[in-house]
């Protein structure tokens, strides 16, 4: 009964701490119940219950993986196999080494199982490190700065220490609670370094950003229907700039053009005071690409192509291969562009403290995908202004502060926005994170295999039904 207990309620805590919507407090809490039900039962029964735990966490996604993205149903499945082994496998390992007395290996070592589970999918599929638990933390801005230092990689980990830390505190209190004030000190400090940071106040810049309804392909421009919303989209820039703004965002795909058509876009959404970023698909005889195009005052047309499609959903489009800085400090990327840090870290590389984002989403995944992008921000020092047609509009400073946000459909802002960032550890050094939890995993594993330290875990493993193993110095 315990056990049943134990697998409903992680299920239950994993169901409304992941997903499109989720309560960062359940987060930290999903695994504990299971991780203290596992050290009285068989590893058989611990593996079942953790599986099956997983499996009722992952019932709010799939249909937004099968319905919205559009998934193929072996890749759906591939995704709920890898969270369900990295879960299985965490607190497996756990177990194990909490029933030997090994307290300070399982809680500092044990998550870097599913670290490193995280960063082979970002490096392996498609889909960059859109598949992380750190996302369900995104509003809550103290533990987010963490990334500046360590990726969305050090979130995961505490995500999964501070719940096996908890549970070892029963057994062993005293290495346990050591463990636990270690790690939360140690971020807890820098979180409250990098809170008292701010972007310069001097250095800002009123920008603007409008997302009218529209379709998810865009609407040729030489079309009645593309023309008027060419008519709405203009009339509300030129408002906008008429209020101060010195840099418009539109939304992804709000347009197609042609080299033929593409005069009459510049025309119409041109101006003479600001820089607009428009999302278009821009057509070839080639085939298509999707764009950002960046209208200067001075007449010049600047386009970056996006360099991340969505598989399945953009396959009939070209990818892009380069970045575009305009004027020194502003980059521009596209939606799916940033679930990959590694072109975020580029772009901090070559001088951008501002992001400008035409992006698109689904709706349902607004909150979600429009965090995605604030965490990059966070994790490399940088401002970013996106435009969601479907999805919000947001504008956060480089420690993640919600400068200004609106939800899509008909729907604009105007306000003045920070445009100076700062280096970050992580932005200069990269994935080092995810190569010391290679390390951790090493000791863990070798932990768990090793011999039994003298007379530990003897009730633990009696109360699970399993004879003790003598022990000799």
């Amino acid at each position: 009964m315990m056990t049943i207990l134990a697998t409903l309620l992680s299920g239950l805590l994993w169901l409304g701490g992941t997903g499109l919507h989720p309560i960062p407090a359940l987060t930290w809490l999903a695994p504990l119940p299971l991780i203290l039900a596992s050290t009285r039962v068989r590893p058989r029964t611990a593996l079942c219950a953790t599986a099956l735990a997983w499996s009722i966490g992952q019932g709010g996604v799939v249909g937004y993986y099968l319905g919205t993205l559009r998934l193929p149903v072996p890749a759906v499945a591939g995704v709920v196999l890898l969270g369900l082994g990295l879960a299985t496998g965490t607190v497996l390992l756990a177990r194990v080494l909490l029933l030997r007395g090994r307290t300070a290996l399982a809680v500092l070592a044990v998550p870097s199982l599913w670290v490193l589970g995280e960063y082979a999918a970002s490096r392996l599929l498609p889909h960059g490190a859109w598949w992380s638990l750190a996302y369900t933390q995104a509003d809550v801005r103290p533990v987010i700065q963490l990334t500046a230092l360590t990726g969305v990689w050090g979130v995961t980990y505490l995500l999964l220490a501070v719940p096996i830390a908890l549970a070892a505190l029963r057994a062993s209190p005293r290495p346990a609670l050591t463990c636990l004030l270690v790690l939360l000190l140690g971020a807890g400090g820098w979180s409250a370094w990098s809170l008292g940071r701010s972007p310069d106040p001097a250095a800002r810049l009123t920008v603007g950003l409008v997302a009218l309804r529209q379709p998810e392909d865009g609407l040729p421009v030489d079309e009645p229907q593309g023309r008027d919303l060419l008519a709405r989209y203009a009339a509300r820039v030129e408002g906008l700039v008429a209020r101060g703004a010195r840099i418009v965002v539109l939304p992804e795909k709000v347009f197609a053009v042609s080299d033929t058509t593409m005069p009459v876009l510049v025309a119409a959404l041109r101006q003479t005071e600001a820089q607009v970023v428009v999302g278009a698909v821009r057509q070839r005889a080639g085939g298509a690409s999707n764009v950002a195009l960046v209208l200067e005052p001075g007449g010049t047309v600047t386009t970056y192509e996006k360099q991340h499609l969505i598989p399945g959903l953009e396959d009939w489009l070209t990818p892009g291969d380069g970045e575009v800085l305009v004027d020194g400090r502003f980059g521009v990327a596209i939606c799916k562009d940033l679930d990959h840090p590694d072109l975020v870290r580029r772009y901090r590389a070559q001088g951008a403290s501002v992001l400008l984002v035409p992006a698109l989403d689904f709706t349902s995944d607004g909150w979600l995908h429009g965090r995605m992008a604030v965490v990059r921000g966070v994790e490399n020092g940088l401002v970013v202004v996106r435009a969601a047609a479907f999805g919000r509009l947001t504008v956060t400073d480089p420690g993640g502060r919600m400068v200004g946000e609106a939800t899509a459909g008909d729907a604009e802002l105007l306000l003045a926005a920070p445009t100076s960032g700062w280096g970050t550890v992580y932005s200069r050094t990269g994935d080092w994170f995810p190569l010391l939890s290679v390390a951790l995993l090493v000791l863990a594993v070798g932990g768990a295999r090793g011999g039994r330290w003298p007379g530990s875990a003897t009730t633990a493993e009696r109360s699970a039904g399993q004879p003790a193993e003598r022990s000799s110095v």
